[in-house]
């Protein structure tokens, strides 16, 4: 062939795939797409009660036939009946829509059909609980996923009124879901939830529920860019249809799954309610983030009862099919244009300004206007418009990344706290304290600063009260001092925290604590969380030892306690110093990819009345220029 022609060839191919491609993303329903995890009652509500609102819905998992190896219990019959009932009208009105049932592999109820080898023991040898009324199987027995696989098919995908099956806090591996997805002749739609949206797994799923994984990097625990490359991974390579799904929550919701089961059915409805509009800003967010990608979102109220039939302005927002893929702009944020109009997510810890050059009309606010201020960790839905600007202006910028010539602070969203050193070292601190993001020039450095404890009935510390800050700023230092009550299990303990951010690029948190109760925890920690990405390969030491970090899991104990540690990379050097000796461990060994540095000033049984301290100061040098 000769060349003009083959480059005409090559072109004509070229444009037939792209075609291909846009097609392939019109296959699905327009956009945004909405899902509902577990809340959806096919199987429970009439179609007269919910036939409204499933007919809106992209994607529904769970909700209908939701399996913890109870297949054979007789409860199921009625519910299975209406399921199929209320999906043959609902296809009639909503053919797009994906529908899988949920089966959780990890955990069952205590039913007796239940081998009792297939139960997961504890240390004590006996059954353990990781969500409460369910306990853990033992899902390394082979008996174990052949039965899953088996009632999977007989029970599910026998039924053609399902498209799949969701596999719940499940992960990619090379037994149950190969085998499931080769059922229906290949055609079986697969999904698993493993959290975090794993780095594998695209090829042989159809998607991976993320349960709250935007709120954590609103949170600063979860790198926003490292999220999105995954998320958009998982929208790009995954089979078809893709149906990876982001889902969170108000800021505010109870996260505890046990406190939250001891409620009483009545208050735990009042709080989902009184919650539902507390946090519209988590809601732009994460819904402007799963509109960067192909994926579907959800938002509701999370360990308080998951599935709210909640909606919302932008679930309605025209915004049809997109155009092509997101782009990054140079200010960090990522902008999708779509054939309705344009979608624009700031994962930055930084407020940002939006020129758009022609009026556009703000979903939620209804303001139009060319410029628009986007606030970190936020999204806008702008849908172009020919009408008069209104509204009146957008709230200012707050905090940039410009350099500063002093320590500053800064109050935020949410009565959030920044303070900044000219230096480039940032904290970003909740209402109550808890340092949410530590960052350097901008980028998260590690996480924790905040206490973190179990008490014998497994429950987690809870804030239940916090006065205002008390902010004090000169310059070379700031100071911000907050007071309020903690929870943990039955014992009430008041603190106060003072964080001092100096202009010598260090911070120092300094912990009082008194008990009103007597009681035992677990543990009592107080801990950071060095990523692995960003640390992998850094020179570790204290006064006692020094190690190289791994790049890979051996030994769970990297480093002997000591009061004092530095940790050394290229980009920069930093040394910690502690009232109590800190340990360092590979905490791969459980299950996150990071490095644990960890105190623990008080331990055994503590009674009323009895107060304690921790103190850590973290100094970070910039590494010189060679």
């Amino acid at each position: 062939m000769k060349p003009l022609l083959r480059s005409v060839a090559v072109l004509g191919l070229l444009i037939v795939h792209q075609a291909r491609a846009d097609d392939t993303k019109r296959d699905g329903p327009p956009f945004p797409r909405i899902g509902n995890c577990y809340g959806a009652a096919l199987g429970y509500k009439s179609w007269e009660e919910g036939g409204a609102y499933w007919s809106k819905l992209g994607l529904i998992v769970g909700g209908c036939y939701d399996l913890h190896y109870d297949w054979d219990s007789r409860d199921w019959s009625k519910p299975l009946a209406k399921t199929e009932a209320n999906l043959a009208r609902l296809r009639e009105v909503n053919p797009k829509v994906i529908v899988l049932p949920y089966v959780d592999v990890i955990e069952g109820i205590d039913h007796k059909s239940i081998p009792g080898a297939w139960w997961e023991l504890n240390a004590e040898g006996k059954r353990w609980q990781g969500w409460p009324g369910y306990y853990r199987i033992n899902t390394k027995l082979p008996e174990v996923l052949d039965y899953n696989l088996a009632m999977v098919r007989d029970r599910i995908l026998a039924r053609s009124c399902f498209d799949g099956v969701f596999y719940d806090c499940w992960h990619v591996e090379d037994i149950l879901c190969p085998k499931t997805v080769a059922l229906r002749d290949g055609r079986a739609v697969v999904m698993i939830n493993d959290w975090n949206l794993p780095n594998t797994g695209f090829e042989t799923l159809n998607g991976c529920l993320a349960e709250d994984e935007f709120n954590r990097v609103m949170e600063g625990k979860v790198d926003f860019e490292d999220f999105l490359a995954r998320y958009l991974r998982w929208s790009r390579e995954s089979r078809k249809p893709a149906v990876t799904m982001l889902v969170g929550h108000p800021r505010k919701m109870p996260m505890d799954p046990f406190a939250n089961h001891q409620l009483p059915w009545k208050q735990r409805q009042e709080v989902r309610e009184k919650l539902r509009d507390s946090d519209p800003q988590a809601l732009r967010f994460g819904l402007a983030t799963t509109l960067m990608g192909d994926g579907y979102f959800g938002y509701d109220s999370a360990n308080m009862g998951r599935g709210d039939w909640w909606w919302f302005p932008e679930y309605d927002a025209p915004l049809g099919f997109p155009k092509g893929p997101a782009h990054r702009e140079a200010d960090g944020t990522w902008r999708r244009e779509f054939d309705g109009g344009l979608v624009v997510v700031n994962g930055t810890p930084y407020d940002t300004t939006l020129h758009l050059g022609a009026n556009h009309r703000d979903v939620r606010s209804d303001r139009v206007a060319k410029d628009f201020t986007l606030r970190m960790f936020d999204g806008r839905i702008l849908l172009p418009t020919n009408d008069s600007p209104r509204g009146g202006d957008d709230p200012p910028v707050r905090i940039t990344a410009a350099p500063t010539a002093k320590v500053i602070a800064a109050s935020l969203d949410e009565d959030m706290q920044a303070v900044k050193t000219p230096g480039g070292l940032e904290l970003r601190l909740s209402p109550a304290g808890e340092p949410q993001s530590i960052l350097w020039h901008g980028k998260r450095l590690f996480t924790g600063g905040w206490p973190t404890a179990k008490s014998s009935d497994g429950s987690s510390v809870e804030i239940t009260k916090s006065d205002k800050p008390i902010i004090s700023v000169a310059d070379n230092e700031a100071t911000v001092t907050f007071r309020g009550t903690t929870k943990l299990g039955h014992a009430m303990i008041d603190y106060e925290e003072k964080v001092i951010a100096e202009a010598n690029d260090s911070f120092t948190l300094d912990f009082h604590f008194t008990t009103k109760s007597d009681f035992k925890p677990q543990f009592w920690r107080h801990f950071f969380m060095l990523p692995v990405s960003a640390f992998k390969g850094a020179q570790a030491s204290n006064t006692r030892s020094e190690c190289a970090l791994p790049e890979k899991l051996s030994n769970e104990s990297l480093l002997p306690a000591d009061t004092k540690l530095t940790l050394q990379r290229a980009q920069q050097t930093i040394t910690l110093d502690s009232s109590t000796p800190m340990s360092l461990v590979d905490h791969r060994k459980w299950g996150t990819d990071e490095y644990l540095i960890a105190s623990y000033p008080v331990r055994g049984e503590i009674k009323a009345g009895k107060t304690w301290s921790y103190r850590v100061k973290v100094i970070v040098s910039e590494a010189e220029a060679k």
